[in-house]
């Protein structure tokens, strides 16, 4: 069996990677690049913060890397984490899938626990957006005595894993019929919200997702598994889980919040804010993170929020 190439073409993996470095300039934070090596190939981590200080593993999601998910929030996450951003295997970063990757060997909880445990850790918090918040969903309830909480940004459960996946598919149509830059950076305005401007103020975060969506060979996160949601599952880990939205509904939409309601879950609705909230509010977005993991900082946290928009709590 053959290993997965999370890219279409060596030219196209190049300059991803170079565009992956100079993203890096946004970080606000001192990244230590390190390689993890586990049952399904080298797995790639930044590390930012005082080693330390408690432990945040976080997810990107579906098409993405860590150097772009994570640019507008990690210089004050870090100030209070031992932050790891992981590039998931067979998405466009700097992780290199092997041959067990490939087929139906994968299990990514076990690849979760064997980064974990390469880089000695023992317990930590986790966060993730979209199929990144999947991630750092399943890993908390797979694992509840190895994750302390878990924060999942624009996703989490997935009730039928292949509607979401075809109603992610169909939101990019007609637009990815003909993958031209304009079009391509149509998908990322649909995506977020009308009032949101980040992708003006910071351009080489849509150019990064341009170069990714031209450049990412889709095939390559086959091996991930969607594994269907099953009512009342985290019964018991409700105090662990807290889910941040979007108001401006794209990918995880009123059902997603009924499930959330219906559930009991705790969440939040980040106003001006679409599928890429934690760049469109960023300093919502991690003091939220920061106030649920850390209770002493919540009265700092809403204080700050106020002059971001109010966000509307359950």
């Amino acid at each position: 069996m053959k290993k997965l190439s999370p890219f279409k073409n060596n030219k196209q993996r190049a300059k991803v990677l170079a565009s992956y470095d100079e993203l890096l300039k946004l970080w606000n934070a001192n990244a230590e690049s390190r390689f993890v090596e586990t049952s399904y190939g080298r797995t790639h981590v930044l590390l930012a913060g005082d080693p330390g200080n408690p432990p945040l593993m976080l997810f990107h999601g579906v098409g993405d890397n860590s150097a772009l998910m994570w640019a507008l929030n990690i210089g004050k996450l870090s100030a209070h984490f031992y932050c790891i951003a992981v590039d998931t295997l067979g998405g466009p970063g700097k992780s290199e899938p092997g041959i067990r990757f490939n087929g139906e060997e994968f299990h990514s909880i076990l690849w979760m626990e064997e980064v974990r445990e390469g880089l000695g850790l023992d317990s930590l918090y986790v966060a993730g957006v979209s199929n990144g918040a999947y991630m750092a969903y399943r890993y908390a309830t797979a694992k509840p005595d190895i994750v302390r909480k878990a924060v999942c940004l624009e996703g989490g459960m997935v009730l039928h894993p292949l509607k979401a996946m075809l109603g992610t598919v169909k939101m990019m149509f007609p637009e990815l019929l003909l993958p031209t830059d304009r079009n391509l950076r149509r998908i990322i305005t649909k995506l977020s919200s009308p009032e949101s401007d980040v992708f003006e103020r910071y351009p080489a975060l849509a150019d990064h997702l341009v170069l990714l969506m031209k450049s990412h060979n889709q095939r390559a996160m086959f091996p991930h598994k969607l594994q269907k949601y099953v009512v009342g599952e985290a019964a018991g880990l409700k105090e662990k889980l807290y889910f941040l939205l979007g108001d401006h509904h794209t990918v995880a939409g009123p059902s997603f919040v009924h499930l959330l309601e219906s559930e009991g879950f705790r969440y939040c609705m980040i106003k001006k804010a679409g599928h890429a909230l934690n760049h469109e509010q960023p300093e919502t977005v991690h003091k939220e993170m920061i106030s649920f993991f850390c209770k002493r900082l919540r009265a700092e946290a809403r204080v700050t929020m106020m002059q971001h928009g109010e966000p509307y709590h359950r």
